[in-house]
């Protein structure tokens, strides 16, 4: 996968993971900080995107996907419930979710169309 795409699919991931896990619905502020996250983690992606074999099964895209989302949501969001990693921790979890339904998502219709 090359990494502009690979980035932007996880900077959707990260995104939509933000926005479930941000307190207080979907508004024009919290999207602004769910942006900033999904960027955060781009970066973080495009860093960790030339370690050798960094996303190239499914167990280490799911990894990286959860601690790029994790770091990225500690340094741009303000907690809103519990300790300082609490949501960072829900926000990591849920776009590692979205990383596992995106994998085998693609791997079932892989395996329906051969």
């Amino acid at each position: 996968m090359n990494t502009i795409k690979l980035i932007s699919l996880k900077f959707i991931q990260a995104f939509w993971a933000c926005i479930i896990c941000m307190g207080g619905g979907i508004s024009v502020y919290h999207m602004g900080v769910a942006a900033q996250t999904g960027l955060v983690g781009g970066v973080g992606v495009f860093f960790t995107s030339f370690l050798p074999n960094s996303y190239s099964n499914w167990k280490s895209n799911i990894t990286f996907t959860f601690f790029t989302t994790f770091i990225a949501d500690i340094i741009v969001v303000p907690t809103h419930y519990g300790p300082v990693w609490m949501e960072a921790l829900c926000t990591g979890l849920f776009a590692s979710l979205f990383a596992a339904t995106t994998i085998y998502t693609k791997h079932f219709i892989k395996m329906r169309t051969t």
